[in-house]
């Protein structure tokens, strides 16, 4: 029973809810998030053997990530396995609602790297968002049909956007909100690349107005 009473004790600290979730990954281009193993990825996994998909030659397979590949590897399968703990719901809420650099924002990106593993995994952020109104969510995904299987409402300050597959290829049609990836800068409404990498006062991403980000291919 002690044993039980203690699982479920509601959280105390930052750094336990840190502890619970394998701590956070950052993105310079948007703060904190939460990476995982692109070798988990299932339809990146697919993609990624496929000429010119945009999982081909992915960000989160080079650069910073290739460089410390070990260390950073390790902590994504770490944050992995730490999804199926019974309190990694109620660690991500209180992350959000404790984590200084997330309230001040006002916003948090999901998976830097890799991708959501199923519906359930859907539902726990879905929950993680419907916690935390005062947060906007961004979850881009290339599971199109998890999405489109999960039968619950999303709510507004959670956008799922759903990646195109191919560089310089159309945005998906199945699902609201989208991503595509281009080799012509003028022809990319995500201008990141022009400020470091960062996103500046950019929110497109995050604002669910916004049907269709394009990103420059780097």
């Amino acid at each position: 029973m002690d044993i039980q009473n203690n699982l479920f004790s509601a959280i105390k600290t930052l750094k336990e809810a840190m502890e619970i979730v394998g701590q956070l990954s950052k993105s310079s281009k948007t703060g904190l998030s939460i990476g995982l193993p692109t070798d988990e990825c299932y339809t990146g996994g697919k993609l990624r053997q496929i000429p010119n998909s945009v999982c081909a030659d992915c960000y989160a397979n080079k650069g910073r990530y290739k460089q410390y590949e070990i260390a950073i590897k390790k902590a994504q399968y770490r944050r992995l396995e730490s999804i199926s703990n019974p309190r990694w719901v109620d660690a991500m809420i209180y992350i959000m609602k404790h984590s200084k650099s997330i309230v001040s924002r006002g916003l948090f990106r999901w998976h830097d790297s890799g991708d959501i593993q199923g519906l359930e995994h859907l539902d726990k952020i879905v929950r993680i968002a419907i916690a935390t109104p005062d947060i906007k969510h961004w979850l881009p995904t290339k599971e199109s049909n998890w999405i489109q299987k999960y039968d619950k409402p999303i709510p507004k300050n959670l956008v799922i956007r759903l990646s195109g597959s191919f560089v310089d290829g159309k945005e998906p049609i199945s699902w609201s909100h989208t991503s595509t990836v281009v080799t012509d800068e003028d022809k990319a409404t995500c201008r990141a690349f022009e400020n470091g990498g960062e996103c500046g006062d950019c929110r497109q991403c995050w604002d669910d107005t916004v049907k269709n980000v394009s990103y420059f291919n780097h």
